[in-house]
């Protein structure tokens, strides 16, 4: 089942890097104890990390590095998608061809869960010519503002704990955990921003 849900979030700021973690989600190996999760582009498996640890088993898609909108999955990911109890994407058109694969190979239980829809309302969507609106693709990268981040730790935290239930209080200590640093995180960037002078305010970004 597809959920696309729509969450009020708090209003957009500037588009900022956002570090969520040293750590670097283990491979694959099958335990059939544990929550089977297939998340797609590297930012997201890094959140699912941070809240899952090593009580889920997690594979991430897309290696850390390659473009997310020219990714095309391989036989070996239809595998890993066939198999998951969860599939986790950020959705917002990020990554249709994982979508479309995910879909086609969903096991009878699992679910797939769209970060992006569940985070921001459509009046919240923001169109420029990298990302039309006559051709309905927003602007996805959502992670990339703390409070977004955290929202999406918070919809990885329920799923999780409505799969497992015993490990609620473990999942829930890491996304206050998660969320700690993210508000550090946030308050960095502010201070930062209010040292610079206004007129000295610029914005270099490798991405339109």
């Amino acid at each position: 089942m597809t959920h696309f849900f729509r969450f009020q979030s708090k209003q957009l700021v500037l588009l900022i890097a956002l570090l969520l973690s040293a750590c670097t989600p283990p491979s694959q190996r099958d335990d059939p104890e544990k929550i089977n999760v297939v998340s797609t582009v590297s930012p997201l498996t890094n959140i699912v990390y941070n809240i899952g640890g090593d009580r889920i088993e997690l594979t991430g898609i897309v290696p850390e590095g390659v473009n997310s909108h020219t990714f095309e999955p391989t036989p070996s990911d239809a595998q890993a998608l066939a198999r998951a109890d969860h599939i986790i994407i950020n959705g917002l058109h990020l990554e249709q061809p994982i979508l479309t694969l995910a879909i086609a190979n969903l096991k009878a239980g699992a679910e797939i869960i769209s970060l992006g829809e569940l985070t921001i309302s459509e009046a919240e969507y923001i169109y420029y010519f990298s990302f039309p609106r006559e051709v309905g693709s927003p602007n996805p990268h959502l992670w990339t503002h703390p409070l977004h981040a955290q929202r999406y730790a918070e919809i990885v935290t329920a799923a999780l704990s409505d799969a497992d239930s015993e490990n609620t209080e473990y999942y829930t200590a890491n996304f206050d955990a998660f969320t700690a640093r993210l508000t550090e995180l946030d308050k960095a960037i502010a201070t930062t921003i209010e040292s610079i002078s206004l007129e000295n305010r610029k914005l270099l970004t490798y991405h339109d």
